[in-house]
């Protein structure tokens, strides 16, 4: 996929219909060659730590793990975990379809440098880190990288509880990122949300609630209107180096909820994500390209071969 600068650009992709072609299971220890000014980068780097958090979707036949460090479907330990179907006996044969996943981006600035921000296996190091990115900056400390190291996972069945009684919340309902901090110059609206009295503000005992899409209108958003499940998280590419790649970062945010359905029908075998990908440096980038890279695993994992329509 081609555009030529990326601003608020978004990504949605189906687990199983998604971009770019298999790399076969995980390189151990492969390093990487020919990193771009590494020593000035280290210099200016924030110095976040890489992404810890890892949950799993779960609402349907499918058991996917998420990572919130751009990459998913995998625990870090090189083990799969797209499991489909999803089993719930503790000795049966698990059965995972996808072994790993992430989006790329990369593109040439005005000067003509590349730059590009991309996640494998983290053998070699990583190139996004927790966090949102100051609007005004496009920079990141490595206190905020820890505070969002975390997924916030809710289901439709508790939004539609909190809807009608505030008292009885969730956790990640309730601390649900609808807006980022001001002090940090983080963005006034962050996670989406139906705001009941259209102040701007989250505030889940004022009637507001997490949603999917902010676009809809108030009439076709309401609980019941959410998928099943959904995941939020949040994270960039200026953290630290990209150690994985060697590549310039970008200065990309980048907001991502993983959503599924309970359904009756083929629904109920998927995954879906949504990614809104911004770019807060002042540097256009050209001839930009991103996808998402996937390992999958049916069966032999040596030939399996991915495409997008």
């Amino acid at each position: 996929m081609k555009t030529h600068i990326i601003k608020g650009l978004s990504l949605a992709a189906c687990a199983l219909l998604l971009t770019g072609e298999v790399s076969a299971r995980e390189v151990v220890g492969t390093p990487n060659n020919g990193r771009q000014n590494q020593n000035i980068l280290q210099r200016k780097a924030a110095g976040c730590l890489p992404a810890t958090a890892q949950v799993d979707i779960d609402i349907n036949n499918v058991r996917a793990r998420i990572l919130n460090g751009g990459d998913m479907w995998w625990d870090l330990n090189s083990v799969a975990k797209y499991e489909i179907p999803k089993v719930t006996d503790a000795n049966a044969i698990r059965k995972n379809s996808m072994f790993a996943g992430a989006i790329w981006v990369g593109g040439l600035d005005v000067g003509g440098n590349l730059k590009m921000a991309a996640m494998t296996y983290r053998q070699s190091g990583n190139d996004y880190f927790p966090g949102s990115l100051d609007t005004s900056s496009g920079e990141i400390d490595k206190v905020r990288c820890e505070e969002y190291d975390k997924i916030w996972k809710v289901n439709r069945e508790d939004i539609e509880k909190v809807a009608i009684d505030p008292t009885v919340v969730t956790d990640d309902i309730s601390s649900w990122p609808g807006n980022g901090d001001p002090f940090y110059g983080e963005p006034r609206i962050l996670a989406p949300f139906f705001d009941a009295n259209n102040d701007g503000s989250y505030d889940y005992e004022l009637g507001d609630y997490p949603i999917l899409d902010p676009t809809r209108p108030a009439d076709r958003n309401r609980p019941e209107d959410q998928p099943d499940q959904m995941l939020f998280f949040v994270y960039n590419d200026k953290g630290n180096i990209h150690s994985e790649t060697g590549g310039i970062p970008i200065g990309i945010e980048l907001q991502t909820i993983a959503f599924a359905f309970a359904t009756n029908d083929e629904v109920n075998n998927m995954t879906f994500y949504k990614t809104k990908i911004t770019n807060r440096s002042f540097d256009e980038i050209r001839n930009c390209y991103f996808g998402q890279w996937v390992d999958a695993d049916l069966g032999n994992y040596s030939d399996d071969y991915v495409g997008v329509d």
